[in-house]
């Protein structure tokens, strides 16, 4: 496709009016005005929270908007579901690799849309066609490589650009990148940047969702600021700075909702890392003190839960060292949780619970040998420990034996609090401790951790959140790209708009 003169490129593929999401009450996105031309590079940018992923769930058909018209190509268009969506020329880069490893490239590229062919009237995947035009799309890209690669064997960058042509395939209209050069190396980063301006330059329009800022500002042709559900200004790149983009995310907001009193950290350290290297992690040197509350702040896919991961063994360690109490350990889970750590991961759901089991099974899970007896557990002693978290919590729940996915997340995360209490760890480790939870629970949670810090345990706190760093924590770091940027001391003069520059390449 030639590239297309300047008026054409000022047509307009999408025009959003007055868009808005409603759920159950709540108005998550509000009065949303959007247009995107042929031809440009158009960025969203906000806050976590701040609406960009319902904006384009509602752009893909996964919503149907609550109020608002959205019209393609001039003609007003209602997806119902992706399908229709797709048939209107828009597809989604989604942030997620979702490549089938033993599948080879061009297989990745058409699974779900393979081609047909007949023979002796029999319809059979058209394996040397599939071949040919993912050969012809890479071409257009301006790479080659062997598309009989099993997927297992790409790099990160060529994951990526599979994932692309698993797009291009389909000749769109318009593409939506999802925070793409995430866990990507500067050049993998580079690279892919400069195919993205090369499907512009074919006339595609493209929506680019990311944090990076330095990023958002090398690629785009205008960008717009969300902030909490509502579209604050778009502006053309000329006239955008990083702290104007700033100025704009942030707006008046005050960060003073909850803060701590008093700071309990004392000169003992707990925790030290040195040098640390793993497959995402690049030089991470920390140290974690005697009832210190330490953020470590950065966006999604900096490198926060990799070093929770690399701390508790999860992940693999390259190069680096953990020492605990001034003793080095070589982290497995079992030899974290002998030395008192503890780990309240991300995706709760997933990674932290067992949801058929009841609420009593998730608390005494990790120390099950302290209710056990000649291999039987006590289960009077298992009930009256839970009965007391449930109290000393506040969990909402019909009691010990109901089922733990029936709780809300708020009452989920408190009972996987609960599990870590009752070991009486020194480290905690709490990979965004409320996600997905009510301002009340929140609160609680906060307050566990303040309670924490009194008795003498440190607490390490990862989170893109930045009130609830700005208001609990002693010290935040700042992690970008796998790599500490920056340290604040809590209080310091204008932190939240430091820190968003920091976490965003400003």
């Amino acid at each position: 496709m030639s590239a297309l003169s300047t008026l054409e490129k000022n047509n307009n593929i999408i025009e959003a009016k007055n868009v808005g999401k409603e759920f159950n009450g709540v108005w998550v996105l509000r009065n949303i005005d959007f247009d995107l031309r042929s031809g440009e590079i158009h960025s969203l940018v906000g806050e976590n929270g701040a609406g960009k992923s319902t904006f384009i769930k509602i752009l893909s058909g996964i919503y149907s908007p609550s109020e608002g018209s959205i019209t393609v190509d001039g003609t007003p268009a209602v997806f119902k579901n992706v399908k229709e969506s797709e048939a209107h020329g828009i597809r989604t880069v989604h942030q997620e690799i979702n490549l089938v490893p033993f599948f080879n490239v061009y297989e990745n590229v058409f699974l779900g849309s393979e081609n047909n062919s007949k023979t002796m009237g029999l319809p059979l995947v058209d394996k040397g066609k599939m071949k040919r035009e993912t050969i012809k799309v890479l071409k257009d890209l301006g790479i080659e490589f062997d598309v009989s690669k099993p997927a297992h064997l790409l790099n990160a960058s060529m994951e990526r650009i599979v994932e692309i042509c698993k797009v291009l395939v389909h000749k769109p209209k318009v593409i939506v990148f999802d925070e793409p050069t995430t866990s990507l190396g500067e050049s993998e980063r580079l690279r892919l940047l400069e195919v993205i301006k090369g499907l512009k330059k074919k006339g595609i329009g493209i929506i680019y969702i990311s944090h990076n800022l330095e990023e958002v500002l090398a690629i785009s042709d205008r960008i717009t600021v969300f902030r909490d559900g509502s579209k604050i200004s778009t502006i053309d790149r000329k006239d955008a700075t990083t702290e104007k983009i700033i100025k704009m995310m942030l707006g008046n907001k005050t960060y003073s909702d909850y803060t701590r009193k008093q700071s309990y950290r004392a000169d003992e350290v707990y925790l030290e890392v040195n040098h640390l290297f793993t497959d995402k992690l690049r030089d991470v040197s920390f140290k974690l003190y005697k009832g210190e509350i330490l953020g470590i702040a950065g966006v999604v896919g900096a490198g926060k839960s990799e070093i929770a991961n690399a701390l508790f063994g999860i992940d693999r360690i390259h190069k680096g060292s953990i020492k605990v109490y001034d003793k080095e350990l070589s982290p497995t889970p079992q030899k974290a949780v002998s030395c008192g750590m503890a780990y309240v991961p991300e995706e709760r759901q997933a990674q932290g619970l067992i949801l058929n089991y009841c609420v009593m099974k998730n608390i005494t899970l990790t120390y099950l040998k302290k209710w056990c007896k000649w291999s039987v557990i006590n289960k009077q002693e298992e009930k009256k420990i839970t009965e007391q978290y449930i109290g000393t919590l506040s969990i909402k729940t019909t009691g010990p034996n109901q089922l733990i996915k029936l709780l809300s997340g708020g009452n989920q995360q408190k009972v996987i609090l609960a599990r870590w209490l009752d070991g009486d760890f020194n480290i905690g480790i709490f990979d965004e401790p409320t996600k997905g939870i009510d301002i009340k629970a929140k609160e609680d949670i906060y307050l566990i951790l303040d309670k924490l810090a009194q008795q003498g345990k440190s607490s390490l706190v990862l989170s893109s959140y930045l009130p609830e760093l700005l208001g609990i924590c002693d010290r935040i770091l700042v992690i970008r790209d796998g790599r500490i940027v920056k340290e604040f001391i809590s209080k310091e003069e204008k932190m939240q708009e430091k820190i968003m520059a920091a976490m965003l390449g400003g």
